[in-house]
């Protein structure tokens, strides 16, 4: 049984490499130089595809200080709602004020999630980070916990955390890959983006303070701290920044022109390069490179009154390639992983041995239709009975700019005889590898048949030789009777 399951998958994996969509391996590709920073270990990525533009040891381990924080905060804002009482323990205040950043908050105080959340992400407020951990796990070792298990679940690999705020401990450390996966995830919460990208907040009074509490937004990117314009960047949409003796000056940054956000993450840099540096890449980025949405370079073919859609490409997708690249330049794979039953396949997309962008097909829920993909559409079309209608004159001029084009159509016709062909294939193969396991039965019932058959010949001839031998018998008494 197992061996017809692994001749089975092989035979499906042969039929999809088969009807898999590729383009042609263009040479030459080339992906923009990295500018000149200072940066011991560095890494930018555009959020919405995942796309790593730059790094320099990304992977490498080290301590992040209070660029935890972002971990942190998102936890708080997937497991809790903004309007929660968050109340302060004696481990949150006595363990994390002193010679750190806090707010001064005092034992049994009480204060929102929302309220706590500005004050860790804006003051970088250590008390605020331990009460928010607290009060989301449990406990704080069960909160570390969940800091660690999310993680992994966004392919962390070189991260372990061991407090909610980033606190000197040897057994807390991250990368600078990890904390852009971390970052990119957090920023796509709208609360994240709000409470991160804060220049001031203003805490009202609470249980224990008559007097409210103003904040403002220590990333220099994002607001001039102390009167400092230096940094300020236009671009800048929030970050969070860190410094502890051991792990120097961290900083993220995120910044978004046009519809690219970008993150980046410095580690282990010296102030203040890791502002210089972090402008730097985002400039350099936002000059080098484009983003293009997928639909509008997969065009669906136009279908027949008969029929109706069945697939269409996630309209959101989008792919990130340097300036002087189009979409023809691409080359594409199609992955058949999805755990969403509507995903037919995602279209996976690469340059310069770097994965680009992703964009989800997924299934209508009308029927099946004549449906055509096309990839870096181009060529003229041909004068054919199967047009139905003149080709609109935008799509026209894109055809004629590209020679390359792939088509794929599906319509009930053709899901059947492709249904039929595997089937009959699958059989095939499953008769065969039966016959191939059972062929020494056959062999030994064959041969047993022709044992019997050769002794039935064999008992036929001595009965056909004993009759004929009585036949002569009495021929030859009938000669010698008398009448």
């Amino acid at each position: 049984m197992k061996k017809q399951k692994k001749v089975i998958s092989c035979l499906m994996a042969v039929l999809l490499c088969v009807i898999n969509l590729s383009v042609p391996v263009h040479a030459g590709e080339k992906w923009p130089k990295m500018p000149d920073v200072e940066a011991p270990s560095i890494c930018v990525m555009e959020i919405t595809t995942g796309t790593i533009l730059y790094e320099r040891n990304m992977d490498e381990q080290n301590y992040p200080a209070s660029i935890t924080k972002i971990m942190t905060a998102l936890l708080a804002l997937e497991n809790s709602s903004l309007d929660e009482i968050v109340t302060f323990s004696a481990d949150a205040v006595y363990k994390n004020e002193g010679d750190t950043s806090h707010i001064s908050r005092d034992l049994g105080e009480e204060m929102t999630m929302e309220e706590c959340l500005y004050g860790m992400m804006l003051e970088s407020a250590n008390e605020c980070a331990w009460a928010i951990g607290e009060h989301v796990g449990g406990t704080m070792a069960n909160f570390t916990k969940m800091m660690n298990e999310r993680a992994k679940e966004l392919g962390c690999t070189n991260t372990h955390f061991n407090n909610p705020n980033g606190l000197p401990d040897e057994e807390h450390w991250t990368s600078a890959h990890d904390m852009a996966l971390i970052s990119a995830e957090a920023y796509k919460n709208e609360t994240f983006r709000v409470i991160a990208g804060a220049q001031s907040y203003t805490i009202p009074p609470t249980n224990k303070h008559s007097d409210s509490t103003p904040l403002h937004n220590h990333h220099l990117m994002v607001y001039p701290f102390h009167g400092n314009y230096e940094y300020l960047y236009e671009y800048a949409t929030g970050g969070k920044t860190g410094f502890t003796r051991a792990a120097g000056s961290t900083l993220v940054s995120f910044a978004q022109k046009g519809d690219m956000p970008l993150v980046c993450v410095v580690m282990r840099e010296t102030s203040p390069n890791h502002y210089t540096d972090t402008r730097t890449m985002f400039d350099y980025c936002f000059d080098n490179f484009k983003l293009l949405h997928v639909a509008e370079h997969v065009e669906d073919a136009s279908a027949d009154e008969d029929t109706q859609a069945f697939a269409s490409i996630d309209e959101d997708a989008t792919v990130i390639v340097p300036v002087n690249v189009s979409f023809s330049d691409l080359k594409s794979d199609i992955e058949y992983e999805s755990i969403d039953e509507d995903v037919l396949g995602t279209l996976v997309y690469s340059y310069a041995d770097r994965i680009v962008g992703k964009a989800d097909v997924k299934m209508n829920d009308l029927g099946a239709y004549d449906y055509v993909f096309r990839e870096n559409v181009g060529g003229d079309l041909e004068e054919d009975e199967g047009v139905p209608e003149p080709v609109p004159e935008e799509i026209e001029e894109q055809q004629t700019q590209d020679p390359h084009s792939i088509h794929i159509e599906i319509n009930a016709r053709n899901i059947g005889m492709a249904a039929g062909a595997v089937a009959g294939v699958v059989i095939l193969v499953l008769l065969l590898y039966w016959l191939g396991t059972h062929s020494y039965v056959i062999r030994q019932k064959i041969a047993g048949m022709r044992s019997r058959r050769m002794e039935r010949r064999r008992y036929q001839t001595i009965r056909d030789t004993r009759k004929s031998r009585r036949r002569t018998k009495k021929i030859r008494k009938s000669k010698h009777l008398r009448f």
